[in-house]
């Protein structure tokens, strides 16, 4: 656990986790949602910090939806990264018959489905996203040109429940700018 927590001791590392912990209010155990890009490393790296010091279970999933070639060869890659931390992940699979149009919307969907569902079984009841600050308005920007109204032009908060399954979607990363996502996963992964 030392060799987690030791690069707290990087005043930009540690100011990037304090504004994490400060996004936080949980007290008990909680999962992530790591795809490999340098924010939900960043996103992984943090928690795992977070439940070291206080003392909390974490379980950390990645959802392989098998729409490309190598996605299976990539979620076993992260997979062995995040082992190298002692960060041990979940590998969630998704079965059966592939889209083929609308393939992003179903597709995360269908990894919202695999996630909540996987922390139900695990009686846990908050699933941390690594959402940052430009994909809030990427998200916000996509929906305006697509025409959405004022209400449609809400983009996804901090916290929203996905109501499938009753499990709290928690995105302590949403003030963060990607660039400090890059720096903590450059600085702790490489």
């Amino acid at each position: 656990h030392n060799s987690i927590l030791k690069h707290l001791a990087n005043k930009k590392i540690l100011k990037i986790y304090k504004e994490f912990k400060n996004s936080l209010n949980i007290k008990n155990n909680f999962a992530v949602a790591v795809s490999g890009g340098p924010d939900s490393l960043s996103l992984a790296f943090l928690a795992k910090c977070f439940s070291l010091i206080n003392n909390l279970s974490v379980k950390f999933y990645i959802v392989d939806h098998k729409l490309r070639e190598n996605s299976s060869s990539e979620a076993k890659l992260v997979f062995l990264t995040l082992k190298k931390f002692d960060i041990n992940c979940k590998i969630l699979n998704w079965h059966g018959n592939k889209p083929l149009s609308n393939v992003q919307a179903l597709a995360r969907d269908k990894r919202y489905f695999l996630l909540t569902n996987q922390c139900k079984k695990n009686n846990i009841n908050h699933l941390l996203l690594g959402h940052h600050i430009g994909d809030l308005y990427e998200n916000f920007l996509i929906r305006l040109f697509r025409g959405s109204g004022l209400k449609g032009l809400t983009s996804f908060g901090k916290t929203s429940e996905y109501k499938k399954n009753g499990i709290n979607i928690l995105r302590p990363l949403i003030n963060l700018e990607k660039k400090k996502l890059i720096y903590l996963s450059n600085k702790v992964f490489n």
